[in-house]
């Protein structure tokens, strides 16, 4: 076990928070509401102290600068990789339109913010999460709003127009992760630090978002239930785009712009990360496939025990 890679041994450990949080599951300590209010206790209180104290950082117009391309590289993957999205489910013929949707949504958004952060923090240590955090902004901002358009455009569980999903689904941008994010930044601009002993108590609130957000993810596998759909061939070829093509893509990318470090390590990593646990949330609010959304986020966080490792060995 000590010669395994660093990849594979932070993989493995994130892992077995998963299989506790899976045990758990099926032992019925986790389920239901409790599984709910955790996962908005994680988004809402612990994800956004992480957020901002990975920003804490001693300015300088290096890491401003830095700051600046990985935004800047991140709303230009984003400008592509949807349209491309559209491009590739148009190939889904026999797919429904609320099913479409779905596979659209996937292939376009990742799971950062329950999976996102804590590999990152364990492949490339405390110092990416203020990277992490600044190419976050951009999924923030689209994925609660030209989102839901990707994946309730075509029917509407509830009564109303696209307009007014949009109007509803900009309403969300207003979650703590982005408010996070924003804050982080103008702190780190205004060269601000946060006094003592607030940083301690936020960093160490801040350091739960990890174990919670593995425990979780294995609780919400454990309540999944994917049969129905297994033997749909698109269910595994949006799974393959997701883990392997999509983050090969920004790994040549990153390289043809001559990106290195973690201008390059950070964008290929969150790109291989599983599909995004929103796509199920946004599915059964504004009338998407649940059930293949629930079955693209179960298949592809358990494959991505696998495929992580292997993008480790590629950018390390």
């Amino acid at each position: 076990m000590d010669n395994l890679p660093p990849s594979v041994t932070q993989s493995l450990i994130l892992f077995l928070l998963m299989a506790a949080g899976f045990g758990a599951g099926k032992a019925g300590v986790l389920r239901g509401e409790t599984i709910k209010v955790l996962s908005k206790f994680l988004v809402e209180f612990t994800l956004p102290a992480l957020i901002i104290m990975s920003m804490q950082r001693p300015f300088s117009m290096e890491l401003r600068d830095q700051a600046l391309r990985i935004l800047g590289f991140s709303a230009v993957f984003y400008a592509l990789t949807i349209p491309l999205s559209y491009l590739l489910c148009a190939g889904y013929r026999k797919a429904s339109p609320a099913e479409k949707g779905v596979h659209r949504f996937a292939m376009s958004f990742s799971n950062v913010g329950f999976m996102g952060f804590p590999v990152a923090e364990s492949l490339l240590g405390r110092d990416s999460l203020f990277i992490v955090s600044i190419y976050n902004i951009p999924f923030q901002i689209l994925a609660f709003s030209l989102g839901v358009v990707m994946v309730g455009g075509a029917v509407a569980k509830k009564a109303g127009s696209r307009r007014q999903q949009l109007v509803q689904s900009l309403m969300l941008l207003r979650n703590p992760a982005i408010l996070g994010a924003v804050a982080g930044f103008a702190l780190f601009m205004l060269s601000v630090r946060i006094p003592e002993p607030v940083a301690t108590a936020m960093n160490l609130f801040g350091g739960m978002t990890t174990p919670l957000a593995m425990t979780v993810i294995g609780a919400v596998l454990a309540q999944t239930r994917i049969g129905p759909v297994l033997g749909n061939p698109r269910l595994w070829l949006t799974t393959a785009y997701r883990l392997l093509a999509n983050p090969l893509m920004v790994a040549g990318a990153a390289a043809a712009l001559g990106l290195s470090g973690l201008d390059m390590q950070v964008p290929v990593l969150i790109a291989a990360m599983p599909i995004a646990a929103n796509t199920s949330i946004l599915a059964g609010a504004y009338g998407g496939d649940e059930v293949m959304a629930s079955s693209l986020v179960f298949i592809s966080t358990v494959l991505s025990l696998l495929t992580i490792p292997l993008m480790g060995l590629l950018i390390l």
